[in-house]
């Protein structure tokens, strides 16, 4: 056996979930140190469940016995490096990202990009490198970036709110800004913890109306903390998402109801104990809203505004923007091909990625977290899982940086991307917000490990 047939083997056995024969093709010395679980959780959670199926590979290069491939998954690819032993099983099986430079075809002059930085010192000249780079691409539009540095806030703009309209953001333009609304929604569910209304460890069942039996492993049921820290065992989304009446691809979301999500509840049936492993649930955050609704008896968008937004006066983030804001929404681009991806109604996933909002409240709202303004918001840093490299608190994830601990959330949709991060002990904070669909978490933790580095040129 050759190293393309053993992946054409390994390929047949991952599409047809057979993980427990993935694991019989590795060599006896592999076995003696990582466990067979291990390796069939691997597969099934940390890959398939984000990548889908192989459909092709590619030979790559060969060094030293040890082949690379390009393996091509239905929602991505990984870079596969494998050796074979004399009995031909795997010696080694390296999965790794794959570290391309990305090709920019048509790239911008980058004296043609509209900027709002006033380049005044260091720090807003690495700022203004970082955002050219990022907006030489032709199918990214705009940035809006704010800094807090204690009491000091600084904001930058660049690109235009529509392709080809010339109109530079400001800190009212509006933008979705996914899954950093599981903070809110994280703040809300501390606002019911501080109230003594709900418990973190609480069966989830004693607040959803109906019978869950399969909500729990060999009598370990789904805790609420467990849907905040994405330990619950639910997958990122119910299977039958795509093929749910009513799904339309461009907005995703937004026919999954209520009743949709408890009947996926009522046939699922969880693997493992709840708070084994971490896995990015959005479906486990759209339970968590469901609970919190049901607790107060009021819908999210009002829980919001009492808990958050009223007393912050952070008076344009909001789940549905009212017909007075709608000239202010940025439109989102695609980053693949630079074209309209139209806006996201989360629909009943709301508490896990509805929100849009803009700089201006989205500073307030960091600052509120970095003072630790409110029990409610001090609570949802408590770290409560531990991964390798990071942590989590509710919702939000802690990371170490030498001394400093960067507590952060990113959030994407279909034409949107956003960062946000800050160092308490620092009173260092810092929003990136995109109006396309091109990850802008490598520039914004570029820009915020700066600022951590060079505090006395801010």
């Amino acid at each position: 056996m050759n190293p393309e047939q053993m992946i054409s083997q390994l390929a047949g056995f991952y599409n047809h979930d057979q993980f427990a024969e993935i694991y019989h093709l590795h060599a006896a010395e592999f076995k003696q140190h990582v466990p067979e679980k291990t390796v069939m959780d691997f597969y099934h959670y940390d890959i398939k469940r984000s990548l889908g199926e192989i459909t092709s590979w590619e030979f790559i290069k060969s060094e030293e016995e040890v082949s690379e491939y390009l393996v091509n998954f239905k929602y991505g690819e990984l870079s596969l490096k494998i050796s074979l032993t004399a009995d031909q099983l795997l010696a080694l099986v390296n999965w790794e990202p794959v570290d391309q430079e990305e090709e920019i075809l048509n790239s911008r002059d980058p004296l043609t990009i509209l900027s709002a930085n006033p380049l005044a010192n260091p720090l807003h000249r690495f700022i203004d490198q970082q955002a050219i780079n990022y907006l030489q691409d032709p199918n990214n539009r705009s940035l809006s970036i704010g800094l807090i540095h204690g009491t000091y806030t600084e904001t930058f703009f660049y690109g235009e709110t529509q392709q080809g309209n010339s109109v530079l953001p400001d800190s009212h333009s509006l933008y979705e800004i996914g899954s950093i609304s599981k903070t809110f929604t994280a703040v809300i569910l501390a606002h019911a913890i501080n109230q003594g209304k709900i418990g973190l460890n609480d069966d989830i069942r004693k607040y959803l109306s109906g019978d869950y039996p399969n909500l729990q492993f060999e009598g370990t049921p789904i805790s609420v903390i467990a849907l905040c820290n994405h330990t619950s065992g639910l997958p990122g989304l119910p299977e039958n998402f795509e093929a749910h009446e009513g799904y339309v691809e461009r907005n995703p979301y937004l026919n999954y109801s209520k009743e949709m999500i408890s009947e996926y509840l009522k046939s699922f049936v969880l693997d493992e104990p709840p708070g084994t492993r971490a896995e990015y649930s959005n479906l486990g955050f759209a339970v968590l809203g469901m609970i919190l609704e049901d607790l107060y008896q009021l819908p999210l968008k009002k829980l919001l505004q009492e808990v958050i937004t009223v007393p912050l006066e952070m008076k344009n983030t909001t789940y549905e923007v009212p017909a007075g804001r709608q000239d202010s929404l940025v439109a989102g681009y695609d980053h693949e091909n630079g074209e309209d991806a139209g806006y996201w109604d989360l629909g009943d996933f709301k508490a896990a990625g509805g929100l849009k909002s803009d700089l201006d409240d989205l500073l307030s709202y960091l600052r509120a977290n970095i003072n630790d303004s409110t029990r409610d918001f001090s609570l949802t840093h408590h770290q409560t899982n531990i991964q390798n490299g990071y942590g989590r608190g509710l919702a939000w994830v802690t990371q170490f940086f030498n001394e400093d601990t960067i507590i952060w959330h990113n959030g994407g949709t279909g034409g949107f991307r956003s960062y946000c991060a800050f160092v308490k002990e620092k009173q260092i904070g810092l929003v990136v917000l995109s109006n396309s669909s091109k990850d802008v978490d490598d520039m914004a933790l570029e820009i915020l490990l700066y600022s951590i580095q060079n505090l006395i040129n801010i």
